[in-house]
């Protein structure tokens, strides 16, 4: 009975010590705009350049570097070490992999899921 208690015990303190280390690498468009968005947010767009300048739009001041350019041309986000930079896409699927490529090169990033589909949906309903 004690060794199941131990046990027990191993697991739920393995759990909780996971679930609360763990960094917030993924945010909703609508946390992105009410609670972060200002003109100092860093924002990466890694669609194409036809898909930035297309009917969805941008967001203004965004860096544009499409996902199959982002690992070579990573280091133009040098100077942006040491901030949070905010991935986002169409709809959330290649900020994701972006994110998680510049985590891997010691960047802090965070996936803006719903993307610019979300975007533009929250401005179309103000």
């Amino acid at each position: 009975m004690k060794k199941i208690k131990l046990i027990l015990l191993f697991f739920v303190v393995t759990f909780f010590m996971n679930f609360c280390s763990k960094n917030v690498d993924v945010i909703s468009m609508q946390q992105f705009q009410s609670k972060i968005f200002d003109e100092n947010t860093v924002v990466l767009d890694v669609r194409t350049e036809e898909e930035y300048f297309g009917p969805l739009g941008h967001i203004n001041g965004a860096i544009l570097i499409p996902i199959n350019e982002l690992e070579i041309r990573i280091e133009e986000l040098k100077e942006f070490q040491d901030e949070t930079i905010y991935v986002v896409c169409r709809s959330g699927n290649r900020s994701n992999f972006g994110k998680d490529l510049l985590i891997e090169n010691s960047f802090n990033a965070v996936n803006v899921n719903g993307g610019m589909l979300a975007w533009k949906a929250d401005s179309n309903a103000r």
